[in-house]
């Protein structure tokens, strides 16, 4: 069971990402963007919107922090150079709504066993 923290997202994407993970028994967290880093960085893995500017400067403060939690950035912008944005400040995926549990459930896999210390 891991901690899933949701940052600044829209109700509907926050509630499709609880419902995903439900069945797998994640405690799951729902915040603004203005969390406390104490709040984010206790988390195994980060979900935020990707939705304005204010996202890149606090991936940027979660890396300093902590270069290795997970963060996938969750928006509604499809085009390339959000997502390039996103993955170039440090994110660890990106997830363009709507979305699917399934494609919910693996990046949550897939992050989390990228940093595991079984992973490294």
């Amino acid at each position: 069971m891991a901690k899933v923290v949701l940052l600044g997202l829209e109700i509907a994407a926050a509630r499709q990402i609880e419902r995903a993970l439900q069945d797998e028994k994640h405690r799951v967290v729902n915040r603004s963007l203005e969390a406390s880093d104490t709040e984010i960085l206790d988390a195994d893995i980060v979900f935020a919107s990707g939705e304005g500017e204010q996202y890149l400067a606090l991936l940027k403060r979660v890396r300093a922090a902590s270069p290795a939690l997970p963060f996938v950035v969750v928006t509604r912008l499809p085009e390339t150079s959000h997502w390039l944005d996103a993955l170039e400040a440090g994110a660890t995926d990106y997830c363009s709504a709507p979305f699917e549990p399934r494609q919910i459930r693996w990046l949550m896999e897939s992050a989390l066993a990228r940093t595991s210390p079984a992973a490294a």
